[in-house]
């Protein structure tokens, strides 16, 4: 006897666009630039500067996070850009089939009863777009054979309008993958900037925990801006 319980279908798989920051790194960002903002306070400044944490450091520092974001906001338009490129080139390969789709509509009417075999020229019958490659080297067969061959309703300018279509077609569809590249390549370049500066960071907390240590009491204040604990020595 046949189960009546029909199978689950899969759960489609969610769709992901690639964050700015994960949290961990915008916790990092953030504490980052408030321990910048104290390492630079004239109060904590000169006593930092004696453990080699200099000004120009800190300075430093402070530019680099902003270039981080400034990464991490080119990321997300590279990924934005690749989905709008991704819809340009759905449809050119639209119109595109719409043009092929009158040509092989005529190369019916003309041989599908007296000469069905040179239908196979046109492509009737075979899908025309199973993958990029396939599709540019079929549109460029088919207006091959347009270049020796008269259809019905298929005039000069239809021709050259497929090659228009087709040389659109092949622009658009390298730039989904470029746009890729360069949100790959940017993310990266974040996560780099995101160890570099969080690399600099922990030394200035560093040099704080041993300029201002948990064991006096008085020190809790400070050793607060700096994301220092308040009872314990600051491990990293």
């Amino acid at each position: 006897m046949n189960d009546p319980t029909p199978p689950t279908p899969p759960t489609p798989t969610p769709t992901h666009t690639p964050s700015v920051f994960h949290q961990a790194q915008l916790a990092a960002l953030n504490e980052a630039d408030k321990i910048c903002v104290a390492a630079q306070k004239p109060a904590y400044a000169p006593a930092l500067a004696v453990r080699e944490i200099t000004a120009a450091e800190v300075t430093q520092l402070v530019a680099d996070i902003l270039t981080c974001r400034q990464t991490a906001a080119a990321a997300t338009q590279s990924s934005t850009g690749k989905r709008v490129a991704t819809d340009a080139m759905h449809a050119a390969e639209t119109n595109l089939l719409t043009a092929l789709h009158e040509v092989q509509a005529a190369a019916r009417q003309k041989y599908a009863r007296t000469n069905p075999t040179q239908m196979n020229d046109y492509m009737v019958g075979h899908r025309l777009n199973p993958n990029q490659a396939t599709f540019k080297q079929s549109v460029q067969a088919i207006i091959k054979k347009l270049g020796s061959d008269t259809l019905p309703g298929i005039t000069p300018a239809k021709v050259a309008n497929l090659q228009t279509l087709l040389t659109a077609y092949t622009t658009l569809a390298a730039n989904p993958d470029s746009k890729q590249s360069d949100a790959t390549s940017e993310r990266r370049q974040r996560d780099a900037q995101i160890s570099s500066i969080t690399d600099r960071r922990l030394t200035i907390q560093f040099a704080a925990d041993a300029e201002w240590p948990y064991t006096v009491d008085t020190n809790a204040g400070i050793r607060s801006e700096f994301y220092l604990p308040a009872s314990q020595p600051f491990h990293g």
